[in-house]
């Protein structure tokens, strides 16, 4: 099964590659990423980078209320432990997966939950190129209908703010 390389010798090959924006690239050199260096972009080092910014920002969040806040808080940092875990080789991709979605699940929380989705396209993209897709969903079924069923339901909360957003343009602009 072919891996993504270590590097990348641009951050244009590394933003094609691992289907990152390479706006969001360049915000994250601008913001002190350390999968930058001599000119090269360290994938899993990046996707590492984003994973945990990403948790760290949920994190620090305002709420309606401390609790809720905190609460977000130490969730991101048990994925970010258990993505650890799973890392090291403690965890199998389905252990951690298991774990992850018990957790998100009980949280109910659309901003954890993309987290969580977030998580597992690195995981695919570090692991398995687009032709072994086929390949990750024979290995690893519910891993994948579950990613494919939270990007779903991820864009469709995309769609439904950006029509929100168009009917208070169109109501202010009256």
């Amino acid at each position: 099964m072919p891996k993504q390389p270590a590097y990348f010798d641009s951050q244009a090959s590394a933003a094609a590659a691992l289907k990152i924006a390479i706006e969001d690239l360049r915000e994250a050199k601008r913001e002190g990423c350390p999968a930058f260096r001599s000119g090269r972009v360290y994938g899993a080092e990046l996707l590492s980078w984003l994973e945990e910014r990403a948790l760290q920002r949920t994190g620090s969040e305002k709420l309606n209320g401390i609790r809720v806040e905190k609460g977000r808080s130490v969730i991101a940092q048990t994925i970010r432990g258990l993505s650890a875990c799973a890392n090291l080789g403690v965890l199998t991709p389905k252990q951690y997966f298991d774990f992850c979605l018990t957790i998100v699940e009980a949280a109910d929380d659309p901003e954890l939950r993309e987290v969580f989705r977030q998580t597992i396209l690195n995981w695919l993209q570090l692991n398995f190129s687009e032709v072994a897709e086929a390949k990750a969903r024979k290995e690893y079924p519910k891993i994948m209908s579950r990613f494919r069923s939270e990007t779903e339901a991820h864009a469709r909360r995309k769609e439904e703010a950006g029509a929100l957003e168009a009917i208070i343009r169109q109501l202010n602009g009256q």
